[in-house]
């Protein structure tokens, strides 16, 4: 009846049109997905690969890199095979674990073998995917040796303190605690493990001496195992990145038992005051405002460096002898006839040898009728602890620098390129100014690598890295893109001014010979292609692509020379 029907027939096929759209539409917008989820996989920092009944069958360059082998090595073996010994079991309960369905936990550090035999750290995640159609695990995993080999040095400073140690993370949860802490409380270090630092003092109790921003002291009476309310005085140190944000804190807790004790057999006689003076752990002092020592304890002696309580008596300048700058002691007093007392007062001393040492002062000023007032009170040595604060800014210092760096060139890496073209395009628009941008590869490196081995070819990727330092200055910097691939960036500089850069480097190559110190004398070349900004692109990735496109149009056409982006016909030429 329809095959009769014009009008149906005609409705019909506009249907079926209409569908056919629709679903190359919908198949044009899985492609597109599926190549923006390739090219996220492929320019992530994180090493990724796929696998699949334990073996491997997809690997991203990072992936490669981390390993040191291709993906056709990674796949040729279980994946098991690239896992270290002594972790190969935690990985295989790991991979029981992913069968049994449900979500699947961060697997604790493991350590790889890459293709030289050297064990890496790696922190690794993994999510269920589907791969060519069949079950499969994405396993993303990040290089965490200089980390771990900072917490065995971090680990072994902690357990040689006889103070507690906690480190929370910046919600206030313990995620670290050393053996002093333990043996003051009695609990394992399970116990303290995932607790918020609260569980475990009385808040009541608290009794604050010093507060800022980044470190705090508070007395508060500590919840041992057994029930014990034992008194500590607790010092925070709030962590922060180089943004200023609060990434955790450190507490340092000291069991103030002991003095609580000396404190009350003060009241009641002198002798008990006397024993706990001369015994005490914390130093303690009484001296004139002049600066004329009255009394110290040998803790004081001992912190300050002197043999005796006589050798430190007997000094002439008395406490002034203690002060790099009297400025110091100055503000100290300041502060002390102004509030009477002082609490946790941080002051940096002088020993008799000279060197510094930190200490925290808890002192009163004490009026008297001849005129020159008594200053007495409790010195608590904390050296150790801002050495430790000192090393652990370092490694966080040391740590930024390690993530923009190649460790082979000492050039700056990809990461740091693509974070800084962004920049510097914003910049170059506002100021109206070119920047220029270089593509290099080495011509024929295979050859030597072939010829002198894998350790000279690296050998000759530094000292060419040297070379391209040599020829530019800041604000210029040279990038190792990858493998025998540099990337040379010119900031205000336009593209004649670029070729002259880039001549300049060429021509620094062809005087230098190269791996002399290992016995050789080898000449190297390279071909470049230059692009500037915004003559030939506007982005980021396209000025990548242009400076690359002219460095391969040179690589056909007879390597060893510089080819440029002519505008306005968007081709290529070179010069020899």
């Amino acid at each position: 009846m329809d095959s009769k029907n014009p009008d149906k027939r005609k409705q019909k096929l506009e249907s079926l049109k209409k569908e056919l759209a629709e679903y190359r539409e919908a198949n044009a917008l899985l492609r597109q997905s599926e190549l923006n989820y390739r090219n996220l996989v492929e320019n992530v920092v994180e090493a990724a690969l796929v696998a699949q009944d334990r073996f491997c069958t997809y690997a991203n360059s990072s992936a490669e890199d981390l390993f040191g082998y291709s993906q056709e090595e990674l796949a040729s073996k279980p994946l098991t095979d690239f896992i270290h010994d002594e972790d190969k079991d935690r990985a295989l309960a790991g991979h029981a674990e992913s069968q049994k369905g449900g979500n699947l936990p961060e697997l604790a550090p493991i350590r790889i073998v890459n293709k030289t035999g050297i064990p890496i750290w790696v922190a690794l995640k993994r999510n269920r995917i589907s791969w060519n159609g069949r079950p499969a695990l994405l396993c993303m995993m990040t290089d965490i040796t200089k980390r771990k080999q900072a917490e065995k040095k971090y680990q072994h400073v902690l357990e040689s303190r006889f103070e507690g140690f906690m480190l929370l993370d910046e919600n206030r949860v313990i995620s670290d605690v050393n053996k002093a802490l333990l043996k003051m409380s009695g609990y394992a270090g399970h116990d303290f493990i995932g607790h918020p630092v609260e569980k475990f003092f009385d808040k009541a109790s608290v009794d604050f001496y010093s507060a800022s921003p980044d470190h705090m002291s508070f007395e508060a009476l500590f919840r041992a195992q057994d029930g014990r309310e034992v008194p500590v005085l607790f010092n925070r140190s709030t962590l922060r990145d180089h943004t200023g944000r609060t990434t955790g804190y450190m507490y340092f807790l000291t069991d103030l038992t002991e003095l609580k004790i000396t404190q009350e057999e003060l009241k009641k006689a002198e002798q008990q005051y006397r024993n706990m003076y001369h015994n005490a752990v914390q130093g303690m002092l009484q001296s004139r405002l002049s600066g004329e020592l009255i009394r110290v304890n040998p803790a004081f002696a001992r912190i300050l460096g002197y043999d005796s309580v006589a050798e430190t008596l007997s000094l002439k300048e008395g406490a002034k002898a203690f002060y790099f700058s009297l400025e110091d002691r100055n503000r100290m007093i300041q502060a002390l006839k102004k509030n009477g007392t002082i609490a946790n007062y941080e002051l940096q001393l002088k020993r008799k040898d000279g060197k510094p040492v930190w200490i925290l002062a808890n002192f009163r000023y004490i009026a008297t009728d001849g005129g020159d007032a008594i200053i007495e009170g409790i010195l608590v040595d904390h050296t150790e602890k801002k050495i430790l604060e000192e090393e652990l800014r370092r490694d966080k210092k040391k740590f930024r620098e390690l993530s923009i760096h190649d460790n082979l060139t000492g050039l700056y890496n990809t990461r740091y390129l693509y974070q800084t073209l962004n920049k510097l395009i914003e910049a170059s628009t506002q100021a109206q100014k070119p920047f220029s941008l270089v593509f290099m590869d080495m011509d024929n490196f295979k050859h030597v690598v072939d010829t002198y081995g894998h350790l000279n070819g690296s050998q000759a990727l530094k000292e060419v890295a040297n070379t391209i330092k040599k020829c530019i200055n800041k604000p210029c910097f040279g990038v190792a893109y990858g493998g025998d691939e540099f990337v040379v960036v010119l900031p205000e500089v336009d593209k004649m001014q670029a070729r002259d850069h880039v001549e300049q480097i060429r021509e620094k190559m062809k005087q230098t010979a190269y791996l002399t110190k290992t016995g050789h004398d080898v000449r190297l070349g390279a071909s470049f292609g230059v692009a500037t900004f915004p003559d030939d692109a506007g982005t980021r990735e396209d000025l990548l692509a242009l400076a690359d496109q002219a460095m391969f149009h040179v690589k056909q056409t007879g390597k060893g020379d510089i080819g440029i982006i002519m505008e306005p016909t968007g081709g290529t030429s070179h010069d020899t």
